[in-house]
């Protein structure tokens, strides 16, 4: 009914191409009312004096633990490197601003740019906080003494901190609000200091509410394309996305940018047949009308809901799998429209996972995408998968996406051609993984390694079980779960009745990527390694098909994510055992995996709190 009642109010036979700068208010903003903070109390910044460290600062090796030896070692030959693209070269001196600055994927590019191209100027750091007092604590807490930074760290020893602090400048602001929520003064000042823009801000939720979606993901975008055309120096813009904005599309898919309008439906429906006529994706419309839905409906629970389900319904109509690539792939489309002559780069990850090498094996921050299918397995609670044993698997680790992006950057930058290229940060092309193999994996692992229940018992698991039919899926969970326990009433009929629910939404969420039929082309990836010299590509490493993924998921990946988000516990690892509360799994992240300020995926974001373990 919600779908008719759309498609009675929405003018879906309008194909006109709107110009970008008409698709918003004349103010800048969305004609749209949305949720967002405050204005911020924004800093001006002061031009921090420059120090004396880097290169030339004395290091002592010995002070290395063992971890950070090859990290040091592996980028000391680039330095002297004179062929290949000169990646250590181009960073120096350069300005660089990033957003979403404290997301997982930013916070490993910001490290692997300090540790190896330790030249850099000034790294601004877009925060989303209510004053500089707050930006400066979150860049403390957040990244000055992260986990992460440890090496770099042992590296620069007691001058670590002046170090970091005289690179990293932390800016009070909001990628949704004009000037990047920056008062006159900064935005003026950063926009003439700056060479390169680094956009990881993000909301990576699957199925957010569509008004908010489109602020994130939309809004954003076209927020940071109208302050990139006052940065006179601008070399070069990268755009974080994500492979699966490729949506419904099947078989080999290429690096091709998105164009204004272009929709997977109309794509499909005219390669089928050409006479068909199917309307174009109007952005314009799609604002409008969430526009119009917001001014009619007064009631905020009904145009909640309408909202969650209004995104999904658009995204299938037009051939995407949920709101967030959807939403994603409409950015993608504003940035090409905006971008004039403007260089960009969009770099397409797929899964982004723990980091393979740098600066070292298995950081993670946050319980993310693949996580809880492996962990509810390990203990126990996910027994069969909803799914095809035969799906590729699409992962790529942080540090294999941050070389890409530094590589590209350098490539990009020096060319400084007005054009705009992808690349898949992908390995489904070059190194194939299936779901099978991932549950063996995670088999392997958790049958030598097995978790703890809360009475300290060691739980024994089974090799995945794998459905294609979602009736016979739930029909095993609940014969399982009636012939494990004794139901002796009504509330422990309920307690199983809730417990298959659960498990029956938590696979319909993974059900476009358990069944999923594509891979991801990488040639542009394939170029960029040609036109690395030999120590670039070791101390830059892109290349994913030397990735033993046995290795990896059973020795780096899994112990990663217990030791980085359930602190080290190697037994009962609180993930929310299912215990029959239904909880409000639209929380959970999106299959984007990790970039951006709201992409920090959490236990919490996935679980309710009532479904924790009490133990």
């Amino acid at each position: 009914m919600a779908m008719l009642h759309v498609q009675k109010n929405f003018p879906l036979n309008i194909t006109t191409r709107v110009p970008t700068t008409e698709l918003f208010s004349k103010n800048g903003h969305f004609p749209i009312k949305f949720y967002s903070y405050p204005k911020n109390e924004i800093i001006r910044s002061k031009k921090t004096n420059h120090l004396t460290l880097g290169i030339d600062h004395v290091i002592d090796p010995s002070s290395f633990s063992s971890s950070c030896i090859k990290a040091l070692g592996d980028h000391q030959g680039d330095v002297l490197a004179h062929n290949g693209i000169g990646i250590i070269d181009f960073f120096e001196d350069k300005n660089i601003l990033v957003t979403g600055a404290t997301g997982f994927l930013a916070k490993v590019l910001i490290e692997k740019m300090l540790r190896t191209t330790p030249k850099i100027n000034k790294i601004y750091l877009l925060i989303r906080s209510k004053d500089k007092e707050a930006a400066f604590d979150r860049l403390t807490s957040e990244i000055i003494e992260s986990k992460l930074f440890k090496c770099l760290k042992e590296m620069h020893g007691g001058s670590y901190e002046l170090f970091i602090k005289s690179k990293l400048v932390p800016i009070v602001g909001n990628i949704h609000e004009p000037n990047l929520g920056m008062d006159s003064i900064t935005a003026h000042q950063i926009a003439q200091e700056i060479d390169l823009i680094v956009d990881s801000a993000a909301n990576t939720t699957f199925d957010l509410r569509y008004d908010l979606a489109l602020e994130a993901n939309v809004n954003g975008p076209y927020q940071l394309m109208l302050f990139a055309k006052k940065c006179k120096n601008l070399k070069l813009l990268i755009h974080y996305s994500t492979a699966y904005v490729n949506g419904e599309r099947e078989g080999l898919m290429y690096e091709k940018p998105f164009t204004m309008g272009e929709s997977i439906t109309k794509e499909k429906v005219t390669s089928h047949s050409p006479s068909t006529k199917f309307p174009s994706l109007n952005v314009a419309n799609e604002l409008d009308f969430v526009s119009m839905l917001n001014n009619a409906i007064e009631n905020n629970d009904t145009f909640n809901k309408i909202m969650k389900d209004l995104g999904s319904e658009r995204a299938k109509l037009y051939g995407w799998h949920d709101t967030y690539s959807f939403t994603k792939a409409i950015g993608e489309m504003v940035i090409d429209n905006m971008r004039e002559d403007i260089p960009i780069v969009i770099i397409r990850p797929s899964v982004i996972t723990s980091t393979y090498e740098e600066p070292f094996p298995g950081w993670i921050q946050g319980f993310r995408v693949i996580d809880p299918l492996l962990i509810f397995y390990g203990k126990g609670e996910y027994t069969c998968c909803f799914g095809d044993p035969s799906s590729l698997v699409d992962v790529v680790p942080v540090d294999m996406v941050v070389n890409t992006t530094m590589a590209a950057i350098v490539k990009h930058g020096h060319l400084q051609i007005p054009e705009l290229n992808v690349y898949h940060a992908t390995s489904s092309y070059m190194n194939p993984l299936s779901l099978s193999q991932l549950f063996n994996y995670g088999f392997e692992f958790f049958s030598s390694s097995p978790s703890v229940n809360s009475k300290g018992d060691q739980i024994k698991i089974k090799k995945m079980i794998f459905f294609d039919n979602m009736s016979d899926f739930t029909n095993y969970i609940l014969e399982k779960l009636l012939k494990e326990q004794e139901v002796h009433d009504l509330k422990m009929q309920m307690r199983i009745k809730r417990k298959v629910e659960y498990l029956e939404n938590f696979s319909k969420i993974y059900e476009p990527y358990t069944f999923y039929k594509g891979r991801f082309h990488n040639d542009n990836m394939r170029k960029l390694m040609e036109d690395m010299s030999e120590e670039e590509r070791k101390n830059f490493n892109i290349d994913e098909s030397k990735i033993n993924w046995r290795d990896y998921f059973a020795g780096v990946h899994i112990l990663g994510v217990k030791e980085h988000v359930f602190n080290g516990s190697g037994t009962n690892m609180d993930c929310g055992a299912v215990d029959g509360v239904t909880p409000p799994i639209t929380r959970g992240r999106g299959l984007d995996p990790g970039y951006g300020e709201n992409s920090v995926g959490s236990v919490a974001t996935l679980v309710d709190p009532a479904m924790r373990n009490p133990n």
